[in-house]
């Protein structure tokens, strides 16, 4: 029976898991055609979109509103019999909510026998290591400890070779056991030989909590979006981000005064880069939810 291999990209908000993705699409080989399986948190699918600009010889399947590893895991799992059912794919990527474990994924591709899941991909932005607020988050730590194979982002972000080495020093002492890892996303990385993780020994550690007993609720997701011809300063919009502590992400498509922008914000800084035009300005904040003031935030947001 053939069995199509099924790699899952994971990463906290920000990690840059759709960055990686597109570079894998463009490293593929042409006479491929890989299923792209996106889960947002929000109901607003800026991911998604973007990744189906992208991969004209592949097909992006979106679920949003909700995380795959538990509100919406019902969907990922519709979505991969509908994959099989077309018998035209030759790798399926899934790439997880942000606020996501990988327990209830994995858990779900395993039950599916034309399945065969590949070690597990965290995606990790290095410079978060200087954020006390990155460090002591459970999900976090648990979407490190339960991947098979580390790929540090925003390596470029770091101001000297000894920053580098000083936060890779942080991770090792905080994760010692994850000795593979990659410093950029290549198509290698997917078959790279290593030993896989014990997921089923990953809870005799003691600081160790899975993901069945984490979830998305203490974040909370707004959408914004005005008119098309609203002229927006990307420069302002992040302050407007950073200015808030609550706020850990935000992503949307801007009209900047220098066309159609993709805007992408963590708690690292924010980049843009070009974009479709859309019809309308669109933005995604996800925030910690006993402290963000809509209000507040709103009003800034009208510079």
């Amino acid at each position: 029976m053939r069995t199509i291999p099924v790699h899952i990209i994971s990463g906290f908000l920000g990690s840059g898991k759709t960055t990686a993705i597109i570079r894998l699409l463009e490293q593929k080989q042409s006479d491929e055609c890989w299923a792209i399986v996106v889960n947002e948190f929000g109901k607003i699918s800026i991911d998604g979109q973007t990744l189906q600009s992208k991969s004209a010889s592949s097909s992006v399947f979106d679920i949003v509103g909700g995380c795959i590893c538990c509100s919406a895991k019902l969907y990922l799992k519709e979505n991969l019999e509908k994959i099989i059912e077309t018998k035209s794919f030759d790798r399926i990527i899934i790439e997880p909510s942000g606020l996501g474990g990988i327990e209830m994924v994995t858990e779900i591709v395993a039950t599916i026998p034309n399945l065969e899941l590949m070690p597990v991909i965290c995606m990790v932005d290095i410079t978060a290591f200087g954020h006390l607020k990155f460090q002591r988050n459970l999900i976090y730590q648990s979407q490190i400890r339960m991947a098979d194979r580390i790929v540090f982002s925003k390596c470029d972000l770091t101001e000297t070779p000894k920053q580098f080495n000083e936060l890779l020093e942080t991770f090792k002492s905080l994760f010692p056991g994850k000795l593979f890892c990659f410093t950029n996303m290549d198509i290698q990385v997917l078959f790279s030989p290593e030993i896989a993780t014990d997921r089923s020994l990953a809870g005799t550690n003691p600081s160790f909590i899975p993901a069945h007993h984490l979830n998305d609720s203490n974040y909370v997701e707004y959408a914004f979006e005005f008119e098309g011809n609203r002229i927006m300063d990307a420069g302002e919009l992040e302050k407007c981000c950073s200015g808030n502590p609550a706020v850990i992400r935000a992503k949307g498509n801007i009209h900047t005064k220098n066309g159609w922008k993709l805007f992408n914000y963590t708690l690292s800084g924010s980049h843009t880069e070009p974009c479709l035009e859309q019809n309308t300005n669109k933005l995604v904040v996800i925030a910690e939810k006993s402290s963000f003031e809509l209000s507040e935030f709103r009003k800034k947001l009208f510079f």
